[in-house]
């Protein structure tokens, strides 16, 4: 009855330690989630600005309307021709500018640089949480529930950015993007789990057969297939080898 109470006082700080960390994952996988998608939920302009905007838009059209009545009442003039010639030069150098900026464009980015920008930390986020979630699941029952659904998180988070990233030239809806990442995010941790226990049950099965091979050398056949002088004649031999050998050195 003492034996077992102790064992019960054991197991119950190890029980509340292991959920405060469990909890402190949990908020770390929410504080995760807020922090990369909060942009989400924030409008990119503000009504001010929209009102300025649409303001500025109508005076640019009335304007555009005066230019053009001044254009057409100065059409026979010279200084309209001399206008017109630059007025073409000047199409045909943003024409080719255009051709390329189109050239240089890369996945629906500017150009590879600005793509590179934000693939490569997604594809750094990805290759450090699927790490930390193999070693997750490796360590079975010493790692906690809370430290892999952090990593299966930042999995999830990074998917969603490597997918926008390949994905911005067709521009999907949101809802799209984040049903595709957790999709795939479910079949990568899932497929991880499966290889990090079968390579557990491997390596367990090795480890059975090497100390079956050991038993049988050093014990089995060691004390049923060797008389005592030969078991002494050998530990002579091999001591004055070792004392060779060590001379040697």
């Amino acid at each position: 009855m003492i034996v077992l109470t102790q064992e019960v006082m054991t197991t119950q700080p190890q029980t509340t330690e292991k959920n405060k960390y469990n909890i402190i994952y949990y908020i770390l996988a929410m504080v995760c989630t807020v922090a990369f998608f909060m942009h989400e939920f924030v409008q990119d302009q503000s009504e001010e600005y929209r009102f300025s905007y649409n303001t500025h838009l109508q005076a640019k059209k009335q304007r555009t309307i005066k230019l053009n009545e001044l254009k057409e009442s100065a059409k026979s003039s010279a200084e309209y021709k001399a206008y017109l010639i630059e007025k073409n030069k000047t199409d045909e150098a943003f024409r080719e500018l255009k051709n390329v900026m189109e050239k240089e464009t890369f996945l629906g980015f500017k150009n590879l640089q600005h793509f590179l920008g934000e693939f490569g930390w997604a594809l750094g986020l990805l290759i450090y949480s699927l790490f930390n979630l193999s070693l997750a699941f490796i360590r079975k029952n010493k790692s906690l529930k809370g430290e892999i659904i952090l990593h299966s998180t930042l999995t999830f988070i990074a998917l969603y950015f490597i997918n926008w990233a390949f994905q911005k030239a067709n521009d999907y809806s949101k809802i799209t993007y984040v049903l595709y990442a957790i999709v795939i995010a479910i079949i990568i941790v899932y497929g991880t789990y499966l290889l990090v226990n079968h390579k557990n049950n491997y390596i367990h099965t090795l480890k059975g057969s090497v100390r079956s091979l050991i038993d049988f050398i050093s014990i089995k056949t060691k004390n049923k297939y060797i008389s005592e002088e030969d078991k002494i004649e050998y530990t002579k031999d091999y001591l004055v080898e070792l004392k060779k050998a060590r001379n040697n050195e």
